[in-house]
């Protein structure tokens, strides 16, 4: 598959969906989703999560990893054994084949932890066999991630020595208080690990900074991330010609906040480097005067020509079908943040975007 400029991991959860499924075409084309596999709410075999995930971003092909921050409650069924055999260490590759055989869009990450050499040349082999490309995600994130195997230098170079280009390679970080701050470590990895790696091979990195906490937003406020800031930065450092931006769609990584208080309400407004937060801190804001702050901010565009920004406009006129619940409000920014970065540095006309949205 072709990686496109933009890798963007989403989890499968209904705001990732919705807001990916209300895409434009042209801007599902200009992105590559990094998908991680969890069940899909309680309904059984963990295919449905696949099945669903495919609703929303139709023949197109994608890369699939098992989703290493769900954790599965006492309700067990069919789906959260699937996932657990997936999941643990070292993996069950068969359980994990046989979810991805009838899903031939679907190109896997190799499920590297605990494993050999010798079994990720195995997953390699069936990624091949099923003509499927593959991807080297190694996870650093400090609460899940299994690192990069002490064998991935010798991999690289065997992959190298093959003149093959149908693999890709993600450095992840999950949460991180300020993408920068792992710019070391990537420019670490690229000198220890890579140093052989044919420069046909993209490498994403991607990471998050959304907020955890926003009890400190009051009244509108501007959150910045700086991943393109880290890419640029690598793009310095190692000169690599083929260094894709990678984040989390304004998500950030599952967390058991089973029992979090409801947040309070509130409009996300993306931005091209940042996030606008229209919150009160002592009281519930409407969601009307949430959106009315947005939409009369110097931060607003209302040119995008999307359905994520139509649904703030609706929301601060007080229009029917417009913003009635957090959830959407997650679908909506998430639909603005993937359509900016998609595009970012050549925002299309929104004549030019090939269908208008419909509210289903």
């Amino acid at each position: 598959m072709n990686v496109h400029e933009y890798l963007v991991t989403l989890g499968i959860r209904p705001a990732e969906l919705s807001g990916l499924k209300e895409l434009p075409s042209s801007t599902k084309d200009a992105l590559t989703p990094l998908v991680l596999i969890a069940p899909w709410m309680s309904t059984s075999p963990l295919s449905r999560a696949l099945e669903k995930f495919e609703i929303s971003f139709p023949d197109r092909d994608y890369i699939v990893d098992i989703d290493s921050y769900y954790s599965i409650n006492n309700n067990m069924n069919e789906a959260k054994e699937q996932w657990s055999r997936i999941h643990k260490i070292p993996a069950d590759i068969n359980t994990w084949w046989d979810l991805l055989e009838s899903f031939p869009r679907a190109h896997p990450c190799l499920l590297m932890a605990g494993q050999s050499i010798e079994g990720a040349r195995d997953q390699i082999t069936w990624a091949r066999e099923h003509n499927r490309t593959f991807c080297l995600r190694m996870n650093l994130d400090k609460e899940v991630g299994s690192g990069v195997p002490y064998w991935m230098p010798e991999l690289i170079q065997e992959l190298s020595s093959e003149g093959v280009n149908d693999y890709a390679v993600v450095f992840e970080f999950g949460w991180v208080r300020d993408p920068l701050l792992v710019a070391a470590q990537v420019i670490g990895h690229f000198e220890r690990t890579l140093h052989d790696l044919s420069t046909e091979i993209p490498v994403a990195i991607s990471c998050t900074s959304f907020p955890k906490d926003f009890t400190i937003f009051d009244g509108l406020k501007e959150c910045h991330f700086s991943n393109r800031e880290l890419i640029e930065e690598i793009k310095r450092s190692t000169n690599y010609p083929k260094i894709i931006y990678g984040d989390w769609g304004s998500t950030k990584p599952r967390m058991n906040n089973s029992h979090a208080s409801p947040p309070k309400k509130r409009i996300d407004y993306p931005t091209d480097t940042s996030w606008v937060i229209s919150r009160d801190q002592e009281n519930s804001l409407d969601l009307r005067e949430a959106a009315k702050r947005v939409v009369s901010s110097e931060y607003w565009s209302g040119n995008l020509g999307i359905w994520g920004e139509q649904m703030i406009e609706a929301t601060a006129q007080g229009l029917p079908f417009s913003i009635e619940s957090m959830p959407k409000m997650y679908a909506t920014r998430i639909n603005i943040h993937l359509h900016l970065q998609a595009f970012y540095g050549h925002l299309p006309p929104p004549k030019s975007l090939d269908e208008e949205w419909v509210d289903e």
